[in-house]
Order: structure tokens, then sequence, then C-alpha cells
């Protein structure tokens, strides 16, 4: 498909955003995708009360190249069989990628959330458009504005920043209360962590030769 058609699509989706509020964020779930060939393996790590209470993971055939701009269409598929396993409450989901943060606002995240009609937040490693408006510290995120609107913010974990936006039905200041409310193992929440650990895993299963769970996706 080629990239007018898509950026076509990302635009209807954006058009689908709504800010909304979170009325809890008890068990928040992170979702992830690892590569093995031609294949995406997704996850999603569910977390409340500190702890994991359930794992889903699903893997699907990719049948396009990673663009920036364009990476949701390429590990969506499996993203969202991923989260359709999932059978505990999921009162918001974080993806690994842009929110509103996007060119066309419509990043990973808000695809996701729009489609599955869910609260979405996305936590992304780096920027792919508008400013950091100063220098993030731990204590002191920062905004990330694009065509002059407040788009995330840039928050500061260690020594990495990371990138929060909301995806759908979140403002861009609770998307970073949420994000800033969570324990992080290394660079990432530890929803998101987990949901990348998880991925990991199974990419390795695929790389070993492992045709059974290829075969159940």
């Amino acid at each position: 498909m080629e990239r007018r058609r898509l950026a076509e699509i990302q635009r209807r989706i954006a058009a689908r955003v709504k800010p909304g509020r979170l009325e809890r964020a008890e068990a928040v779930a992170g979702a992830d995708a690892a590569y093995a060939g031609s294949f995406a393996a997704a996850a999603v790590a569910v977390v409340e009360g500190g702890r994991v209470v359930e794992r889903t993971t699903a893997c699907q055939r990719v049948h396009l190249p990673y663009i920036p701009g364009y990476f949701a269409f390429r590990e969506m598929g499996a993203v969202i069989k991923a989260v359709r396993r999932v059978r505990s409450r999921v009162d918001v989901l974080l993806v690994n990628g842009h929110g509103v943060a996007h060119p066309r606002r419509c990043g990973i995240a808000t695809h996701l959330g729009v489609l599955l009609r869910i609260p979405t937040v996305g936590v992304a490693g780096r920027l792919l458009c508008g400013r950091v408006e100063g220098e993030p510290e731990e204590s002191s995120p920062v905004p990330v504005v694009h065509r002059g609107e407040v788009v995330g913010y840039a928050l500061r974990r260690g020594s990495r920043v990371v990138y929060v936006s909301p995806g759908h039905l979140v403002s861009a200041e609770e998307a970073l209360r949420l994000v800033q409310s969570l324990p992080f193992r290394g660079r990432l929440p530890l929803p998101l962590h987990e949901a990348h650990a998880t991925a990991e895993r199974v990419k390795k299963r695929i790389i070993n030769g492992d045709a059974e769970i290829v075969i159940k996706g």
C-alpha cells in the first residue's frame, strides 16, 4: 500500500480521537512487539497493584518494512490480537510508540486506541516530530510542541529521556501523570518493560524454530 493511502488512513483515524478523562487507572497494560524475520511477536502485560496479573502473546506475519511515521501498519495486527486475548480488566493501555506526537497526530497508540475504543498512551524512546521546550529533568518534565500544540511531554529517567503522548481518551497531562506514577524498570514503565521482555521471549522461540507458536499466532 502506497504511503499516500496510509497517510489518509491516519488522518481519518486522527479525526476520531477524543481527549477523554481517565476514570481510573488501577489496571495498566503495556503492549510491545519484537521481530523474528517476517514475524511480529506481540505481547501485552497487565499490571495491577505493582504486579503482573496477566500476560498474553500473539504473532503475525508482517508485510511492510519499517517506515518512520507508519510504524502502526507494521505491527498493529499482532498487537491487536494480543490485546483481544486479555481476560483481565484494562483501564488504560501503554504502547511502545507515539500517540498524537506524530506528524499526522496518529501514532500507533492513537491508532490502537481508536480501533479498540480504549484509553491509550504512547511512550517512545525518541522524538518523531516537534520540539522539546527546555531540558527535561527527573522531577521536571517539559512539553513537546508541534505546530503550536502541546502533543506530549519529555520525561527524564536516569540518563534516558522518554516521550509521553496521549493516544485516545486521555489528555496530555493525564498521560504524563499516569506514566510518572508508575514504577520504572530501566527506561520503561513496568507494564511496558514486562511486555517488552515477554515479546523478546516469544521472538527467541520463533528464531529457535518453535513452529507451534507461529501456527497458533
